[in-house]
């Protein structure tokens, strides 16, 4: 009976000790948080030095955070009482956590983080406040109250442990150096004994955001580039002449550098040697395919009614004629690369189609097209004076000059196409070194001028169509409505630039939302899939998969759920948010469509021309349940 009294006993002042001390000594818990564990230990050295040492014990899955978190979370701090002196922290080498596009800097499992404090205070209390996160995020206090200890072996053991993770300021690196333009940190760094397994991780300012950083490395050398924000809508602050502090970490090696941030240097191109073979395909085939694009179609025609308008053409003729419009598609990508080589040296935004937020460039193109069509319905005809037609004709020239600029007229044009495969070669193109970018515009001139090509290396094809006769009247109008569409069209996309309202009315019955980082991370969080939508009013392809899916009674019923986050990016006008969420998923053109879910935590991209199939299948992988 006594041994069953104590027994009872024991329960009961088991029960009666305050939730927040765990069963295991000197280790903390909270009743508000099963998932973790906490210890604060002290030690006096025969410096007059206090030792700290601060123990976390996280169930699986759970994790918590570095000095500085990255994208989410918060570092843990400690509120002194009393009379404590300064205490510096010593962090070991985190580890990097990504979900949703989201990445943030921490620990996981257990993890012991060493202080320092001067003097010997007689009281050493406090209230520790740890964050931990799995599915759900958990602020915790921890009030405490230590004793400092003198001579512990056990302690002095554990705490030359802990300093043992924290990172090197040498010793890693032959050299280091970090540079930033708009929107984009790029950090250098030499190795003699390469790199195996590299990450970074960057203490962030308070008026910055950093992204995930893109490691790539060429031989010895490793390149970090890191999309800068303000967390918001801004590309953030210009971090040249600021200092900025990192950890670099290799093979269970680790080293902590303050840096003078500079200019950034140019990133090669990843992988370039193997892959760039496969680059200038893309290129080659999303040249060509632009062809087939309805924002061609017009100059096609009109270039098929420069043939039968014109009667007994020889084959001499028809050769100069397709071969001078070969040389104007050619000319317009060149045109294009000096214009990407200048934004990017003057660290302008860059992207496929990006003219088009420009209402003096549409206005201009509208201009061009209204007085092509005019012409075409008999209201005037361009007429040279009699001395530069007999220049022309002297040089051979037969009127080549207007072939020329319909090739330079049908790539200006081509340009809000975002084609199948050429998002991917123009992305490479944009990040990769000048000569590069050049080489890969040349290929996608190259890439559209095949079907010209064709007719001037075979141009018995063109001569095969009907004898001239008067159909072709008909065919002028026909080419001059065309033309006429066209500029109607240009001139609609002009009072966006004027307007702040919104003028578009949509008839697809979704609940879209403002597209940013931090609404898909919200719906993640909330265990919903995520449609993301990036357009642009001047964009055809985005129209026609607008009309072809997006419109589709059952794609807006799945896009309805309960479950599914509609978010809409408008790239209409310049749009410096926009512009890095695509920069940060390697894009440069729209449309840009891309998938989240439980399922689907890192995201998948869906095609630049989207099919009823490829959205309602990744949408039910999005959910993560089992079929």
């Amino acid at each position: 009976m006594l041994s069953l009294f104590r027994q009872a006993l024991l329960c009961l002042l088991l029960l009666w000790l305050p939730f927040s001390w765990a069963a295991e000594p000197g280790w903390l818990t909270s009743a508000d948080n099963d998932h973790a564990s906490v210890r604060l230990r002290a030690d006096n050295n025969a410096k007059g030095e206090t030792r700290l040492l601060l123990d976390v014990k996280l169930e699986e899955g759970w994790k918590t955070y570095w000095q500085s978190p990255g994208e989410g979370g918060v570092a843990p701090s400690i509120a002194w009482q009393g009379e404590m002196p300064e205490v510096s922290w010593a962090w070991p080498a985190p580890q990097r956590f990504d979900v949703g596009g989201i990445t943030t800097q921490g620990y996981h499992n257990q993890v012991s983080i060493p202080m320092t404090s001067p003097g010997a205070p007689a009281r050493i209390a406090g209230v520790l406040t740890l964050s931990t996160c799995k599915d759900v995020c958990l602020l915790t206090d921890y009030p405490f109250e230590i004793t400092a200890t003198t001579g512990d072996a056990a302690f002095a053991h554990d705490y030359a442990q802990a300093l043992s993770s924290v990172p090197r300021e040498e010793g890693l690196t032959d050299s280091l150096s970090a540079g930033y333009r708009t929107g984009e940190l790029v950090v250098k760094a030499t190795r003699a004994a390469g790199w195996t397994k590299p990450d970074l991780f960057l203490v962030v300012p308070d008026d910055a955001s950093f992204a995930k950083p893109k490691i790539q490395v060429e031989g010895d050398t490793l390149w970090a580039t890191v999309p800068t924000s303000d967390g918001w809508d801004g590309t953030g602050p210009d971090l040249r002449g600021r200092s900025l502090s990192l950890v670099l970490a290799e093979s269970g090696i680790a080293q902590q550098s303050t840096l003078e941030v500079k200019e950034a240097p140019v990133v090669p191109a990843p992988d370039q040697n193997f892959i760039l073979w496969q680059v200038v395909l893309f290129a080659l085939l999303g040249g060509f395919i632009l062809n087939l694009m309805p924002c061609v179609l017009p100059v096609l025609g009109m270039k098929l009614g420069s043939v039968l308008l014109v009667g007994q053409q020889d084959r001499k003729i028809i050769r100069r004629q397709f071969l001078a419009s070969v040389a104007g598609i050619i000319a317009s990508f060149m045109a294009l690369a000096l214009l990407m080589t200048v934004l990017r040296l003057t660290n302008q935004a860059l992207g496929w189609g990006i003219q088009f937020q420009n209402p003096w460039f549409i206005g201009f193109m509208a201009l061009v097209m209204v007085a092509f069509s005019a012409s075409l319905f008999g209201l005037f005809e361009f007429r040279l004076s009699s001395n530069l037609t007999t220049r022309l004709a002297t040089h051979g020239g037969n009127g080549m000059a207007g072939h020329f600029w319909q090739g330079a007229l049908a790539t200006l044009l081509a340009t809000p196409c975002s084609a199948p495969f050429l998002g991917t070669a123009v992305a490479v193109a944009l990040a990769a070194p000048l000569p590069v970018l050049w080489g890969l515009f040349l290929a996608l001139g190259i890439g559209m001028s095949l079907p010209w090509l064709l007719i001037a290396l075979r141009p018995g094809l063109a001569l095969r169509l009907p004898r001239p006769g008067p159909w072709m009247n008909w065919l002028r109008k026909i080419l001059a409505v065309m033309m006429l569409g066209s500029a109607l069209w240009l001139a609609s996309l002009l009072p966006a630039h004027f307007s702040t309202a919104t003028a578009n009315v949509s008839e697809e019955n979704i609940a879209w939302q403002p597209l940013s980082e931090q609404a898909v991370q919200e719906a993640l969080r909330l265990h919903k899939r995520v449609f993301i939508d990036v357009t642009a009013d001047w964009c055809i392809t985005c129209k026609i998969n607008k009309l072809n899916v997006l419109s589709r009674d059952d794609v807006q019923q799945a896009l309805q759920a309960p479950d599914v986050v509609a978010l809409r990016g408008d790239w209409t006008l310049p749009s410096e948010q926009i512009t890095n969420f695509l920069k940060q998923r390697g894009q440069v053109a729209v449309p840009y469509n891309q998938i989240y879910g439980p399922g689907l935590p890192e995201g998948k991209a869906l095609p630049t021309l989207l099919s009823r199939d490829a959205v309602l299948n990744t949408l039910m992988e999005a959910k993560g349940e089992t079929k």
